[in-house]
């Protein structure tokens, strides 16, 4: 079994695009459904769903609680810092500065999109102290 995609609602399809389109993604397809657009942009791995209903009244209100983090695996630290640079000059937030996760064998950051989904941005430490 393969992991197709991950979905998320998003409040300005435009600016999600920007945003995913600064960290590489690009856009692959689309339809729409009853009103709802769906845009899917692939990144090296897979696939990211982003649904947009123009009509939609209640707030999107991601919640760490329910949904921590989607991760996104990059090639090594620098790519770590670069992918938080990017996400940030398109209008993310930062929650965790790029940092050792000793006990994950990992280098990461963690970046909130334009509607306040949590993104993880990881790569292994290989070796590093």
């Amino acid at each position: 079994m393969e992991l197709s995609h991950v979905a998320i609602w998003v409040t300005d399809l435009d600016r999600s695009l920007e945003f995913y389109g600064a960290l590489g993604f690009e856009r692959a397809w689309s339809f729409t459904d009853e009103g709802v657009e769906n845009v899917y942009v692939r990144g090296e791995g897979g696939e990211l769903q982003l649904r947009h209903d123009p009509d939609r009244t209640t707030p999107i209100a991601p919640s760490r609680a329910d949904t921590d983090h989607v991760a996104l695996s990059v090639d090594d630290r620098d790519a770590v810092d670069a992918a938080v640079e990017a996400a940030v000059e398109a209008g993310g937030s930062v929650v965790a500065d790029p940092h050792a996760v000793e006990a994950a064998d990992a280098y990461a950051a963690f970046v909130e999109d334009p509607d306040g989904y949590t993104l993880e941005f990881v790569a292994p430490l290989e070796g590093e102290q």
